[in-house]
């Protein structure tokens, strides 16, 4: 019969503790508030949290913009890496751009569903022969929606005239067809799905509520940003010693004080 020296014994135990230390420091390092674990997780609490503000404030329809825009700002700080309260943040966001967001989302609201229900109409009611009319008003819709994409964005970002954002907005959705036609297709793509079955509808709308409307606006934000770090950018080199210039471009992006000039 083995019987084990106390050298083995020694190797055995010591064997045993390695083993336990290096599960240890597995566990440390999965566990810990820099882990990719962990920063994934705060991630998904805060688009959760987030996207539940965002569905409350945008209840009652006409504060849809300044909730959007609020939406926006407070993704661009987390993706920026600033410690950013939630809830006090998107407030104090959604109460700074209210005016502003409203006046433009009201009347951009009034006239997508008036060219919306010129399109339905036309294709519902005219004979098939004369539903080319409905051609020109679609294109219409498209182009203001296309042109429109990048203006929440652009106020929670830059102090601009309303005006300016539009035009900038124009301008930058023209530059950077790819990442607006990416845009599109992404919400095409969940409205296709939606439409496939009633199930199908259920647990579209259920993400949605859950945490899509956050997890989508961050999602696009990763090409927004660099977008307006491109036109900082280029700014600066045309004018290195404009006034209240920062010292970096992510600090610009960053920075509602700035205003993008193209």
């Amino acid at each position: 019969m083995f019987r084990p020296t106390n050298y083995d014994i020694l190797v055995l135990n010591l064997n045993s503790k390695t083993g336990l230390y290096q599960e240890l420091y597995i566990m440390k390092n999965i566990f810990s508030p820099d882990s990719f674990l962990i920063k994934g997780l705060t991630l998904f609490c805060d688009l959760m949290y987030l996207n539940a503000l965002f569905i409350i404030c945008s209840l009652p329809i006409f504060t849809i913009g300044a909730s959007t825009t609020a939406l926006y700002s407070v993704i661009f700080k987390r993706i920026r890496g600033e410690e950013v309260k939630i809830a006090k943040t998107y407030f104090h966001e959604f109460k700074a751009n209210f005016k502003q967001a409203t006046l433009f989302w009201i009347p951009y609201l009034l006239l997508v569903v008036f060219l919306g229900s010129d399109v339905y109409i036309t294709h519902s009611v005219l004979p098939e022969e004369y539903r080319f009319l409905q051609y020109p008003v679609s294109i219409a819709l498209f182009l203001l929606v296309y042109i429109t994409v990048l203006v929440f964005p652009q106020m929670a970002l830059f102090n601009s005239p309303t005006r300016q954002i539009i035009k900038n907005s124009a301008i930058l959705g023209l530059i950077n067809f790819p990442v607006i036609g990416m845009v599109f297709i992404v919400h095409i793509f969940i409205l296709l799905i939606a439409d496939l079955s009633p199930k199908c509808r259920v647990m579209v709308i259920s993400l949605l509520l859950f945490f899509g409307f956050a997890g989508l606006a961050y999602f696009f934000c990763l090409f927004y940003r660099k977008i307006f770090l491109k036109i900082l950018q280029k700014d600066e080199e045309d004018n290195p010693d404009a006034e209240n210039t920062a010292s970096s471009d992510e600090e610009n992006a960053d920075d509602k004080d700035n205003t993008p000039i193209i």
